[in-house]
């Protein structure tokens, strides 16, 4: 039994609670990735990227933890910065 394995993108975009998000999905286990975590312009979507980070591996099973990941931990996350910071 593996403990890892190599994920094969493709394109998909998830539509729920009237949000849109175009991000990446595994091929083999349908699990989604978080466009933020996972830098999808680069990794799946064929954009160039702004920014150049290294991934962190985000999962999640349904778009509608997809959506709560991203509401709760990068969007808040952006909303408690101090004003001055935010730009």
């Amino acid at each position: 039994m593996a403990f890892t394995w190599e994920p094969r993108w493709e394109k998909v975009k998830i539509e729920s609670y009237g949000i849109v998000i175009h991000t990446c999905r595994d091929r083999i286990t349908k699990m989604i990735a978080c466009p933020i975590c996972v830098n999808a312009a680069k990794t799946c979507l064929e954009q160039s990227s702004r920014t150049d980070y290294k991934p962190s591996y985000m999962f999640f099973f349904t778009p509608e933890d997809l959506i709560h990941h991203i509401r709760n931990y990068h969007a808040m996350r952006y909303l408690k910065k101090p004003l001055n910071e935010k730009l």
